[in-house]
């Protein structure tokens, strides 16, 4: 991708926003301004705020996932919470922390991070209505209504400014723990080598979950799909996987070449890639943090040891 891509333009319009704020937002069109517009210009005009969508996205993003592992220590053993989002869909004001024990499947794993990430993401848009970035969730809300008639129908996550930043959340966190099961069972036969050696590998396998985050909506739907296997269904398949030695020396798992062979075609939504893909602070981008997390927790939940179920 090239610097005038989308996903360079999204964080440099990110880092514009955390530095100047408020005084640095595009001024809105009304419905009238746009039509009158050529199609050229109105094109572009969405275009400029698609671009801040996604960059106001990514800033709040990026502080939920920064706020779920700086508290993670509140919540012992692993950090996890038990906000019911996963089973009733309700977000309870203090959840209880998951216990010892009770993470036996990559698939209670998942179910865990995503309790825990919306836990956090409900929590961390509270701090955002009394505090002076009260203008994210104020812009948010206007450019999601905004952008929500150009939508394909199954888009979901457009309700709101909630559902948006958290449809980019939910898929990552969800991708990143899919992911971890299916390295963990091409990484259990190799021999001689401990839970803790697995989850070095697989923290340096990051490529792939980098690989999804960056592609567009239609595309990521059908990339994820051809990821799938038959059986179990909702897992993905070892055979796009490979284990592979890098000139470096270290090990990692790789899709094959053909992992997301996906036919290239128009979109009507282009998702300058998942906001969770982009970092304004500098540091490490969500979705790296996220997979961090999440190959942390299948070792310490004990899901990488030789006897882990699969």
């Amino acid at each position: 991708m090239t610097a005038e891509g989308p996903g360079p333009r999204v964080a440099l319009r990110a880092r514009e926003l955390r530095r100047s704020g408020p005084e640095a937002l595009l001024p809105l069109p009304s419905d009238s301004q746009l039509a009158k517009k050529s199609p050229e210009r109105r094109a572009e005009l969405l275009g400029d705020l698609r671009v801040e969508l996604f960059a106001i996205s990514s800033l709040v993003a990026d502080e939920v996932v920064r706020r779920t592992r700086r508290l993670a220590p509140s919540y012992p053993p692993y950090g996890l919470v038990r906000s019911m989002h996963s089973t009733t869909r309700m977000v309870v004001a203090n959840p209880e922390p998951v216990a010892r024990g009770s993470v036996d499947s990559f698939r209670a794993l998942g179910m865990a991070c995503v309790d825990t990430t919306v836990f956090h993401l409900h929590a961390q848009f509270g701090e955002l209505r009394h505090s002076d970035d009260a203008w994210m969730l104020e812009r948010l809300t206007v450019l999601v209504e905004l952008f929500r008639q150009s939508a394909p129908a199954r888009a979901e996550r457009m309700r709101d400014a909630v559902s948006f930043i958290y449809g980019g959340l939910h898929f990552g966190t969800g991708v990143c723990v899919q992911l971890a099961e299916v390295m963990a069972r091409l990484l259990a036969p190799v021999p001689d080598l401990d839970a803790h050696e697995r989850s070095l590998v697989m923290a340096a396998s990051i490529r792939p979950a980098l690989r999804l985050a960056a592609l567009n909506v239609d595309h990521v739907v059908d990339a994820y799909q051809h990821l799938q296997a038959t059986e179990p269904a909702g897992w993905m398949d070892a055979e796009r996987f490979e284990v592979v030695r890098h000139e470096d020396g270290r090990w990692r798992v790789e899709l094959r070449d053909d992992g997301l062979a996906v036919e290239e075609a128009p979109t009507m939504w282009p998702t300058l890639g998942c906001p969770a893909r982009t970092s304004p602070s500098g540091g490490p981008s969500p979705i790296a943090a996220l997979w961090a997390w999440v190959v942390e927790l299948a070792e310490a939940t004990g899901l990488l040891g030789k006897a882990a179920p699969t």
